[in-house]
């Protein structure tokens, strides 16, 4: 009985030993449940953050897609502007620089033109002075063609007046006259 007795004093230890055994994995096993359990909430809200984070990072890309494409718009749109402006400015500097060549050419015509007219002037001047010197050439002969003209028939008379034999009185006169006469003509045309 005593091995009884021990057996069952013994046993009542193996159970023991065996409940708080069971007791303890009882308790481990809540210990790792609830462990289990604060993981699977972090799991979960590490899940939810890594979500909500692609999420944002898809939301920023997408954003990112759209200023890239405004961005792409906007840049197109200023090449496209600065293009235009560089075909106009050419325009602009090619109708300058042909309007510049058609004024240099008027220009040139315009001085050409000068050149020509006064050539032209200083011709019929020179034609114009030609014909004064040979005016007063002629002029100059004429006088003194009508200056001999005059003293031949002054001459003339003269030899008349003697050969009528005139007053001594009158004579004298006349032949002052005459002369006086034929003095200032000559004079004149001097």
């Amino acid at each position: 009985m005593s091995k009884k007795g021990n057996k069952k004093k013994g046993g009542d230890d193996g159970e023991r030993e065996e409940e708080e055994k069971v007791m303890v994995l009882e308790h481990k096993c809540r210990a790792l449940q609830t462990r289990l359990v604060e993981e699977q909430e972090r799991g979960d809200k590490a899940k939810s953050a890594e979500n909500e984070i692609r999420a944002r990072v898809m939301e920023m890309e997408n954003d990112l897609k759209k200023e890239k494409d405004k961005l792409f718009c906007i840049v197109s749109d200023m090449t496209r502007q600065y293009k235009q402006m560089q075909e106009e400015l050419l325009k602009q500097i090619t109708d300058l620089r042909s309007t510049d060549v058609e004024k240099e050419e008027i220009i040139k015509n315009k001085e050409q033109y000068i050149q020509d007219m006064v050539k032209d002037y200083e011709y019929r001047l020179k034609k114009k002075d030609d014909e004064i010197s040979e005016l007063k050439r002629k002029i100059e002969e004429m006088s003194a063609e009508f200056a001999r003209m005059l003293k031949d028939t002054l001459d003339k008379m003269q030899e008349r007046i003697q050969l009528a034999q005139w007053d001594n009185d009158t004579d004298p006169q006349i032949m002052k006259k005459i002369k006086d006469i034929a003095g200032m003509q000559t004079h004149q045309q001097n």
